[in-house]
């Protein structure tokens, strides 16, 4: 009824914007995670409350959800995250699962879980506590914006399913192997099962087991349609798919060919010289004759179909899928992270 009133919608806007800016930062620590548990979320939240900073400990998914809902509800736009990569994915979920134009906040990923691949794209090289720092000095500096940058997600659907939102999706064998040390850690005590070796000491195992001919993971049966970018059917040993960049370091397995908002890499089990051919797949320096012709399917596309899936891990949480049902994977809506 007063949308009609001259002057009065940028009287609210402006509102708006005061009651934005004068809410706190807010640091969500999950001190289960891996490297949060080791002391380090005790140091976050000392340095974020000597700076006047909001600190709230979750310790599930559904704390989690409720602090995301306060942050919304205040409007709290500077959200730091100190957490492995699952808790960091479940915060994207929720915030990408919103109506389009919902107000949404700004995030500072800190690398508080074993892999981190999220922090590692954004704040490449820097630990959780000298980069929550920066941000909470950026804030006070009113620098926060010049370090925003913008980050599509991924979203994976599958009917009746609802759409699950996240940064990058293994799957094949490397959904399998991720499950395999998820048990692996779970399946009993010591540095080897729980330690920061757990992942690489399982990972050996597994190549161990292959080499004797007894990996235990199987290729999945797959039509990939990638539109433009092609098609691939058959045994696929791996499958990946992202909207992160990796900006440091020599893991980046996506081939530059074409655009579309994501990355995709789907290998043929029977692909052309694969062993010869690994480390210009790892880093992205794909030769000509790794095509789709020869088993390769990489570079950019808008979205990929994906049939006889019996699974995946979005941000290396593992989920179950229909394999007689298309699995779509596509560019998500973008959110705002503060980088460096």
């Amino acid at each position: 009824m007063n949308a009609g009133v001259p002057g009065l919608m940028p009287v609210f806007e402006s509102l708006d914007a005061l009651a934005t800016a004068s809410q706190p930062p807010c640091l969500i620590v999950n001190p289960l995670s891996f490297r949060a548990s080791r002391g380090l979320a005790e140091q976050a939240q000392a340095v974020a409350k000597s700076q006047g900073a909001e600190v709230v400990v979750v310790d599930g998914p559904a704390s989690l959800t409720a602090a995301v809902e306060t942050i919304l509800a205040r409007r709290q736009r500077h959200v730091m995250v100190l957490a492995g990569d699952g808790t960091v994915r479940a915060v994207i979920d929720q915030l990408a699962s919103l109506p389009a134009g919902a107000w949404l906040p700004d995030l500072l990923v800190l690398p508080g879980g074993r892999t981190n691949l999220t922090a590692a794209d954004l704040t490449p090289g820097m630990d959780a506590l000298t980069a929550l720092q920066r941000g909470l000095a950026a804030i006070a500096a009113k620098r926060w914006d010049a370090a925003m940058v913008e980050r599509a997600t991924l979203c994976i659907e599958q009917t009746p399913a609802p759409a699950r939102y996240g940064l990058w999706v293994g799957a094949a064998l490397i959904d399998g192997a991720i499950r395999r040390t998820h048990a692996h850690r779970i399946g009993g005590d010591g540095a080897l099962r729980t330690g920061h070796l757990s992942t690489a000491f399982s990972l050996l195992r597994l190549a161990v087991l292959a080499l004797r001919g007894r990996p235990g993971l199987s290729c999945p049966d797959l039509h990939i349609d990638a539109g433009a970018l092609g098609r691939l059917q058959g045994k696929v040993s791996l499958l990946l798919a992202t909207t992160l960049l990796h900006r440091r370091g020599l893991f980046d397995p996506y081939a530059t060919r074409a655009d579309g908002g994501m990355r995709l890499t789907a290998v043929s089990r029977h692909a052309a010289g694969f062993y010869r051919s690994l480390p210009r797949l790892l880093t992205g320096r794909f030769s000509r004759s790794m095509d789709v012709a020869h088993g390769f399917l990489s570079g950019g596309c808008a979205q990929a179909e994906i049939t006889g899936l019996c699974g995946y891990s979005l941000d290396g949480e593992a989920y179950d899928t229909d394999p007689a049902r298309p699995v779509v994977i596509r560019r998500g809506p973008s959110l705002r992270f503060f980088a460096t």
